[in-house]
């Protein structure tokens, strides 16, 4: 399973067109020009490609790029321990 950076840093780029050099840690969703509706976009679609249910504040526009990586690969080591 790839690690939740490269998921986050693939989905970012690929789906909303947001160059690889901008998906530093400290950079906000909204930095990324991520508005609500790319927001909700974005927790479906990591949702999907790593199997956890991504919540709407934790995928919210001042979330940074390290809290997300965070928060996501803590949901993902419970699930896999389940």
């Amino acid at each position: 399973m790839p690690p939740v950076q490269t998921v986050l840093t693939t989905v970012l780029t690929e789906k909303f067109e947001v160059s690889p050099e901008s998906v530093l840690p400290g950079a906000t969703l909204e930095s990324l020009d991520l508005d609500s509706l790319a927001l909700a976009e974005l927790a479906l679609a990591l949702q999907e490609e790593l199997g956890v249910k991504v919540e709407e504040h934790e995928a919210a526009k001042r979330t940074t790029i390290s809290e997300l990586v965070a928060v996501l690969h803590s949901k993902r080591t419970e699930q896999d321990a389940l």
